[in-house]
């Protein structure tokens, strides 16, 4: 470093402080001398030795001067002993946080009368004064009460400008500093500033009513600007009163009842904002645009308010509003610069989820670019998504609670716990012998919708899990595809019933042979020529696994199966067809299970003929040919994927409208659905939940699990959205086996007391159950994706610090087989050079996120969600 000035050896030594203040208790610069301030103890040669280490080009030890870096300039040394110097408080500018390790007060702060709200942006011109009058109108849309307004744009008071012209009789911002720095009794300030501040006021109108806000004009006149006498960062250097100017202002308010105080502050690195940026009991918002420049300068700004800050569910952590976003401008960039602020909070891995909801995306409006005047923000503000981002923040952080809200006692709680989690137990697999409804998603009434004037073609295709096997349940209890449609609310045309026979069906099905067995019994009666096995299904899978072992005829090896399910006699689709004919029946083949027997379709040709012969050509040749012989097959995505070498997407597409895909809005209304189940009167709303609007959803789901795993004001992620993430995995899929499992897990009490009484879940057993459930599906993955075992392994397996994400193995990189087979699952997901974990899986492989990372995964989660 290049020393130009004594200043250059001021910040020097305050950069270095942690080399010298085991020896030395202050250093005082000067542009003609440096006084260093000796510990008690310590020699005047120990501290030259100190002052040496820190400049060993331009330290003197024998002349006892500093040499500048120009010319011959030099800087006396005089040594004193330690009562001479002062080891100087906290003061919340920023040349004084810079060189702190924390930006904030050892001792506790008064608390404030009123809430004081700032909103700052490191460059103009980015919406900061625009966001704080869209929160002005959601404050008085959401709690109608009175706002202290404050201009302390000293350098370019916009709002007062945009406001109207300044009023020379209204008692300004600059009169209230001008108080500050001449009293000292703060009791005598806030009167006289309360005396004085006149009737200028800010008008907001909502659909329900009007409310005058007070307003603080910066000055009143243009000499107060131009001649200051006192600014923020004057009034606070005086002994006791550097937090001074938030206590002022939340005390005014209280005075002259408003409810809170909106402060507009000065744009930049500006002492003028400091006094309220570093006052640890202010709520500050931070506005950014989303070009270089912004986005650096915040940066900057968030690394020192980070300082020192500890992060916790009751934190008062900045918001970040992410605003005029283009719309080129692709998810990887935004998460980019998402990562980038989060980074500059530092927070262990039990913590990072407090930051997850720090930075706030505010929708782009051209309409909002260019105005002029308040009103016309005012009304340009209405019915803009901008807007309604605002008023969700101001109803999480501000709303007032309904203390006539529903609430559990701990006896309540236990009984609702008990059968929850006796429901979900019982619903945890397909084969349960509880009374299982099917819950109707989208793919479902796609299926029924197509279909209903003809019997079924269809290949159904879904992860394991998704709920192939509780769909082909249901279709089994039903017997024909008629009845199965009219279960459902369909309007069935066709005359024919579409009698079922399952052909091949999930080897774990115990529980439900009873079930199968009656199905059988109704097709041998209905259909004459039919002469159904009682374990068909068990016959057809033992022959299948011998014939998978050697390459042959599948389109004749799969028509020869399927018809001789009905009756050994038959050989060809043709022959069974006009023995229907006669009759006037028809029959519906299902098959299920196909991936415990073909266990190596992703390397095996073998089996991945026999499953592209049977998805394709058997399905085409059924559905072209034979009006009075349906099929609908089940198969899992991944094994569609790797049989289909050719036009894969092309056969996606084709069926895409049967796919089992869980959306994130159909997995919470499935929780709903689940819940509504075990507790009586949970689901209090008339309209069908598998019809009921979002809203109406999530109104439910904070009656379960609460609006944040916390308080509804704390700085916890919001319990769906994290819920959600920790369930899905890259390709936007949930599966119904693992919500349903995760409410189980969830519903056993794994604490004392409740923390809260307004939902049934605590946030404890949520986070008890997520974990479980990473657990439970790396075990499952294991033993149902054979393919994948090895690569988990691999994973779990590497040291402690190579357990970051986004990963980096160096040498223990996958290879591009085994990074295409975790993609294509959803398991894995490729950003630039660095790769990805799902939640789901990240727990129980030990992985942890470095600084940033979350947000990005989280955002990769809930994508296509």
């Amino acid at each position: 470093m290049k020393f130009y000035t004594w200043k250059d050896i001021e910040r020097y030594c305050l950069i270095k402080r942690n080399q010298w203040n085991e020896k030395i208790l202050s250093i005082d610069a000067y542009p003609d001398e440096m006084i260093v301030y000796m510990r008690n103890g310590i020699r005047e040669e120990q501290v030259k030795d100190v002052l040496y280490d820190l400049f060993p080009r331009n330290f003197d030890k024998e002349n006892d001067f500093i040499r500048l870096d120009r010319d011959t300039e030099q800087i006396r040394v005089s040594f004193e002993t330690e009562e001479g110097g002062v080891d100087k408080p906290m003061m919340p500018l920023f040349e004084k946080v810079i060189y702190k390790g924390c930006a904030y007060p050892e001792k506790n702060l008064n608390k404030l009368e009123c809430p004081v709200i700032v909103f700052h942006s490191y460059k103009g011109g980015v919406g900061r004064t625009l966001s704080l009058l869209a929160f002005a109108k959601a404050w008085t849309n959401i709690r109608a009460e009175k706002l202290l307004i404050v201009d302390s744009d000293i350098e370019a008071p916009g709002l007062s400008w945009i406001q109207g012209e300044n009023n020379e009789n209204a008692f300004s911002y600059l009169d209230l500093l001008t108080l500050i720095q001449d009293e000292n009794d703060i009791e005598d300030i806030v009167e006289d500033a309360v005396k004085e501040i006149g009737n200028l006021s800010i008008s907001i109108e909502t659909e329900q009513q009007k409310v005058q806000h007070i307003f603080l004009q910066t000055s009143r006149y243009d000499e107060q600007l131009f001649d200051l006498y006192a600014s923020p960062d004057t009034v606070i250097r005086e002994k006791d009163k550097e937090y001074i100017l938030a206590d002022v202002l939340s005390r005014m308010a209280q005075q002259l009842g408003a409810s809170a105080v909106l402060v507009d502050l000065r744009a930049g690195i500006s002492e003028y904002s400091a006094p309220l940026l570093f006052d640890p009991r202010v709520k500050k918002f931070f506005v950014t645009s989303t070009s270089s420049q912004s986005v650096i300068g915040t940066g900057k700004l968030l690394q020192y308010v980070s300082r020192g800050l500890a992060i916790s569910e009751d934190s008062n952590l900045p918001t970040i509003l992410l605003s005029m976003v283009p719309n080129g401008l692709t998810t990887f960039e935004k998460n980019d610069i998402v990562k980038q602020l989060i980074a500059c909070f530092d927070t262990d891995e039990d913590h990072a989820q407090l930051l997850d909801n720090m930075v706030v995306e505010l929708p782009f409006a051209s309409e909002l670019v260019h105005l002029t005047n308040l009103q016309q923000i005012l009304d340009n503000l209405k019915g803009r998504d901008m807007y309604a981002k605002i008023e969700e923040i101001v109803k999480q952080y501000y709303a007032v609670t309904d203390s006539h809200d529903l609430r559990y006692t701990e006896e309540d709680r236990t009984e609702l716990l008990k059968n929850i989690y006796e429901f979900a137990n019982q619903q945890i697999s397909a084969e349960a012998n509880g009374a299982v409804k099917l819950l109707l998603t989208e793919p479902i009434k796609n299926l029924c919708n197509r279909y209903s004037t003809q019997i079924p073609t269809a290949v159904v295709c879904g992860t394991k899990g998704s709920g192939k096997t509780f769909l082909y349940r249901q279709l089994i209890a039903n017997m024909n595809w008629s009845t199965f449609c009219k279960s459902v609310n369909y309007d069935y045309k066709d005359s024919g019933e579409g009698w079922f026979v399952p052909v091949l069906a999930p080897k774990n099905i115990i529980q439900l042979n009873d079930v199968m067995r009656h199905c059988i019994d109704m097709v041998n009666n209905q259909i004459s020529c039919a002469e159904v096995s009682v374990d068909v299904y068990g016959e057809n899978s033992q022959y299948l696994e011998k014939q998978v072992l050697r390459e042959q005829d599948w389109i004749k090896y799969w028509e020869q199966l399927l018809v001789s399910s009905v009756n050994s006699k038959f050989s060809s689709f043709s022959e069974l067809s006009t023995e229907l004919r006669k009759i006037d029946k028809k029959i519906v083949f299902l098959i299920d299970g196909l991936e415990e027997i073909l266990r190596s379709v992703s390397t095996n040709v073998v089996q991945q003929k026999a499953v592209q012969v049977l998805c394709q050509d058997i399905i085409n040749m059924i559905s072209a040919r034979y009006d009075n012989i349906g099929i609908i097959l089940f198969l899992r995505s991944d094994m569609a994927q790797n049989a289909i070498i050719v036009n894969y997407e092309q056969f996606k597409q084709a069926h895409s409208y049967a796919a089992l895909k869980w959306t994130s809005n159909e997995a919470l209304r499935l929780v709903v659905w689940i819940v509504s189940q075990s507790v009586e009167d949970f689901y209090d709303s008339s309209v069908p939940i598998e019809v009921a609007s979002q809203e109406v959803i999530n109104r439910h789901l904070e009656k379960l699990w609460g609006l944040k795993l916390g308080r509804n004001d704390s700085n916890e992620a919001y319990s769906s959205r994290w819920i959600l993430a920790a369930l899905s995995d890259f390709n936007g899929q949930l599966q119904a086996r693992d919500i349903i499992r995760f409410l189980k897990y969830a519903s056993q009490p794994v604490i004392k007391k409740a923390p809260y009484e307004d939902r049934i879940l605590m946030p404890g057993e949520i986070r008890h159950a997520v974990s479980v459930c990473s657990t439970e599906k790396i075990s499952e993955i294991r033993t149902e994706y054979a393919d994948l075992k090895p690569i988990l392994d691999k994973l779990e397996n590497l040291s402690s610090e190579k357990k970051v994400l986004p990963l980096n193995l160096g040498d223990d990189a996958l290879t591009s087989q085994e990074e295409k087979l975790m993609i294509q699952e959803g398991y894995l997901t490729r950003d630039g050079d660095k790769l990805y974990l799902p939640e789901i899986i990240r727990h129980a492989l030990g992985f942890r996120y470095e600084k940033g990372a979350r947000p990005k995964v989280l955002s990769l989660l809930l994508k296509h969600a």
